[in-house]
């Protein structure tokens, strides 16, 4: 059978010279480990005297032994046990060589049980049988290491609350997501954008009136999925109703835009010619021609065209998005089933990150747009909308954009990346009931028409117990972003959450009550409504933080991590992971060092001690890595 009888007297010996080196090995061998019964009892013993905080060497080893010391091979064995290792310093090559000696018989042992079941057929379940035979070996092999610790952050996360929607806005997600068999998360998120399209810009809720705080309704909101998920279609039926409400207002307004067309170009005419009048005038005329003048060109002015009414864009750069809010009175959304616009953001046009009008949007911070040839214009209170479908390989590019978390844009997303349920969809799906699908249609392009009239943004209050519902998830909020808790590394993000919540209960408290009455006050239970949809959405944007705000060595642990577990490799030296790797990833070999540290500080890997080496000069050999047993790909 294998076995290295010198390794295990070095063993011996290193464990009476040293307290420390005993422990470290502890930590890799037991007796089980030792071929010789003989060295097996020395070291029992020797475990024996240090677990009683006794000094562990010759004299009191030999004197623990006592009358069974002399078939070990004496005092003078033990002595020579000692001998033989020239510094306790080796001793993890030592405990390593047993080890691997004590794996080698024990998988000769399993085998020949294993020939033996196969011989004898005594077992009923041969297949069980050797399952078991060779978990128990791979469970042996087990010892020293930890619980391997993930790269990533692994977060439970919750469904999404669709019990918090209202009814007519709930059955309309849910029936996207049968018929489309998508995550109900997708149509959910996209009603919440949907609706801050129909009310930002005319809502706002009272958070604090003692303090003058208060918030506008529109959100920034977007939900990854990958490709193949069918985002285009439920973003085609949730989106719809804004479409034809926003050509109704079109075809409502075409008139008029004529007709006022019409009148100023007619009043512009009659001012330059009022104009040329007054360059011809006589000295005992002109204060007449002057006067003429002067109004016609002030009526001509007061004249004003108004722009064709839009609702939503889904691609436009940032200047051509300030002039869309000037010119829709400060009211704009973007909806997308594609992440173009976070291109937009950083500087696909412009070749720099242009992020003040998405900054100031969301705000309501005022916005100054100079356009060549036109006054500047003042967007007192701007709201603009964010509404996007993306794949989840998108969210890096936004993390990627500079300053985009130094200045606080993506402290403004809510984001949701739900489980794909590709591969376990119903390939025919019943069609939902019809009536979901016209229900939202009338009520979403309802609300749309009804708050277009607004002239000025109505002002929702709370019930006091929804005031006291207010304190307390405030508070919690507050507790989270302190050190250790759930959102101390988000701060930013953390302090915009109480706000988002308001937004998302001014929005239900809306489509709940749009028909029977908007102007009473959120009651508790919207309010609570609200709060479960921001616990589903800090939970997701953990979750998206966690992987955009990686570092190079983590995103190199996990390409290194993916090679492991694709070979199959159990142990490797640094220098073949440095050969197997791209140079894209690892340019040099100094470049694999730190990712190795990484897996195996997070107890992926365990690096092998090196031998004792007297060589002097020359290259060190490439140290050796061992995989975790039970590291799962």
């Amino acid at each position: 059978m294998p076995a290295d009888l010198d390794a295990e007297r070095a063993v011996l010996g290193a464990a009476m010279l040293s307290a420390s080196a005993l422990a470290e090995m502890r930590t890799l061998i037991d007796g089980t480990d030792f071929y010789r019964p003989a060295h097996e009892t020395i070291w029992q013993a020797a475990c024996a005297l240090a677990d009683t905080g006794r000094r562990v060497d010759a004299v009191t080893l030999a004197a623990t032994l006592g009358p069974d010391l002399p078939r070990l091979g004496g005092a003078p064995y033990l002595h020579q046990c000692m001998s033989t290792v020239p510094t306790a310093a080796n001793r993890p090559y030592y405990a390593e060589i047993l080890r691997q000696k004590a794996y080698a018989r024990r998988l000769i042992q399993a085998g020949q049980r294993l020939a033996q079941m196969g011989r004898t057929e005594i077992e009923p379940d041969l297949k069980a049988a050797a399952r078991a035979e060779l978990q128990a070996l791979i469970e042996t092999d087990t010892r020293g290491w930890a619980d391997p610790v993930p790269l990533r952050t692994v977060r439970a996360v919750p469904p999404f609350p669709l019990a918090s929607l209202p009814t007519w806005v709930r059955a309309k997600a849910a029936a996207v997501a049968h018929e489309a068999q998508t995550p109900v998360d997708l149509p959910g998120t996209l009603a919440l954008a949907c609706l801050a399209t129909a009310a930002a810009g005319k809502v706002r809720v009272n958070v604090r009136p003692r303090t003058g705080w208060s918030e506008p309704a529109n959100l920034y909101l977007v939900c990854a999925l990958p490709p193949g998920s069918r985002k285009s279609p439920v973003f085609s039926s949730m989106t719809r109703p804004i479409l034809a409400a926003e050509k109704q207002l079109q075809e409502f307004m075409a008139p008029r835009i004529t007709e006022l067309r019409v009148d100023r170009k007619a009043a512009d005419e009659y001012a330059a010619r009022m104009a040329d009048a007054l360059a011809k005038a006589s000295p005992s005329g002109r204060d007449s021609a002057r006067f003429e003048a002067h109004a016609a060109a002030l009526a001509a002015e007061a004249i004003v065209v108004p722009h064709e009414p839009r609702l939503f864009t889904d691609d436009a750069t940032p200047e051509q998005l300030a002039t869309m809010l000037a010119d829709q009175g400060g009211r704009m959304a973007i909806l997308s089933a594609e992440s173009e616009i976070f291109e937009v953001i950083a500087g696909r046009y412009s070749g720099n990150p242009n992020m003040n009008v998405f900054l100031k949007g969301h705000a309501g911070d005022e916005i100054c747009v100079d356009r060549k040839g036109r006054p500047a214009e003042a967007i007192d209170d701007p709201a603009l909308t964010l509404g996007i479908c993306t794949q989840p390989a998108a969210l890096a590019a936004l993390a990627a954009i500079p300053g985009a978390a130094g200045r606080g844009l993506l402290a403004r997303f809510l984001f949701s990346v739900p489980e794909a349920n590709i591969g376990r969809r119903e390939t025919n799906p019943v069609p939902a009931d019809p009536a979901a699908h016209t229900d939202y249609a009338f009520n979403l392009s309802s609300l749309i028409l009804s708050l277009r009239e607004l002239t000025e943004p109505i002002h929702l209050e709370l019930t006091a117990d929804a005031a006291l519902l207010l304190d307390a998830v405030a508070e919690d909020t507050e507790r989270a972003m302190a050190p250790g808790g759930a959102l101390a590394h988000l701060t930013d993000w953390g302090a915009k959450a109480t706000g988002a919540m308001m937004r998302m209960a001014a929005l239900l408290h809306l489509a709940e009550h749009f028909r029977t009455g908007y102007d009473r006050p959120i009651s508790q239970g919207t309010l609570a409504a609200a709060h479960a949809l921001i616990e589903y959405y800090i939970v997701y944007t953990l979750v998206v933080f966690d992987t955009m705000t990686t570092d190079e060595t983590s995103d190199r642990a996990r390409h290194l991590l993916d090679w492991v577990h694709n070979t199959g490799v159990g142990r490797f030296s640094a220098r073949d992971a440095f050969t197997n790797q791209p140079r894209g990833c690892f340019p040099k070999m100094s470049d694999l060092e730190p990712s190795l540290v990484l897996l195996e500080q997070h107890g992926h890997l365990r690096r092998l001690p090196a031998p004792p080496t007297n060589r002097l000069g020359g290259r060190p050999p490439a140290p050796v890595y061992e995989v975790h047993p039970n590291l799962d790909p």
